[in-house]
């Protein structure tokens, strides 16, 4: 993850635990619901929550049965999750992943990363790299931004780079990390290029029938 990306949460790191436990984030209404529904489909006995922020998710995951252990590259949300919950949680970047070095308490059943993939370059070693620590048919999770939000935004529809991830987000948030957005085609190809999972694709859509989020599902065979 790029320095800006860590700097960037690092400053806004209190703010965003502030604008996620008073709910002031609209669609969450719908992408909590999504994730969570796609999750209790699974089967299992432990998952992860990378890039688990708070940990509200892994807070919930814990409250189905799971054994939970949650990642995250920022000290300060890991101490906040570690306040509100008996999961496991430790600070673990992306580069470690990419790196290959073993996630805590790895294998596991399941993996998720909600609304926490910015990067461009290293996804693809990132997501491989995710399925080899999962158990022989683990699955795993992303939800990201439906790229109809491009459209919606005015953008062109094209894979992208944005400037400011904390545009349109209610808080008082600052200095903003760039993030690369992707068609659905890019999508598509991501997956697809890891081989050896079932590939499903959800599109979650608001009360006015709009999407606003995207759920991929790779089970490994």
């Amino acid at each position: 993850m790029s320095e800006d990306i860590l700097k960037s949460w690092e400053k806004n790191a209190s703010e965003w635990v502030k604008v996620i436990q008073s709910n002031s984030i609209p669609s969450r209404k719908y992408t909590n619901v999504a994730i969570l529904d796609t999750i209790k489909e699974l089967k299992g006995k432990k998952i992860v929550d990378i890039g688990c922020g708070e940990g509200w998710l892994t807070r919930e995951m814990e409250k189905m049965g799971w054994e939970t252990t949650g990642l995250d590259a920022i000290e300060s949300l890991i101490t906040e999750a570690r306040k509100n919950s008996k999961a496991d949680f430790h600070v673990f970047t992306y580069e470690n992943i990419i790196d290959g070095k073993p996630m805590p308490n790895a294998p596991f059943d399941a993996a998720v990363f909600n609304f926490c993939l910015y990067l461009k370059e290293g996804l693809h070693q990132l997501l491989t790299n995710t399925l080899q620590q999962l158990s022989s048919k683990g699955t795993l999770v992303i939800q990201t931004l439906h790229p109809f939000f491009l459209l919606q935004n005015g953008l062109s529809y094209k894979s992208q780079w944005l400037s400011d991830s904390w545009k349109g987000l209610p808080g008082n948030f600052t200095d903003g990390h760039s993030w690369y957005a992707r068609t659905f085609e890019d999508w598509t190809s991501v997956l697809n290029q890891l081989g050896g999972s079932k590939i499903c694709i959800t599109e979650i859509v608001n009360d006015e029938e709009k999407p606003i989020s995207l759920i991929l599902k790779l089970k490994k065979q």
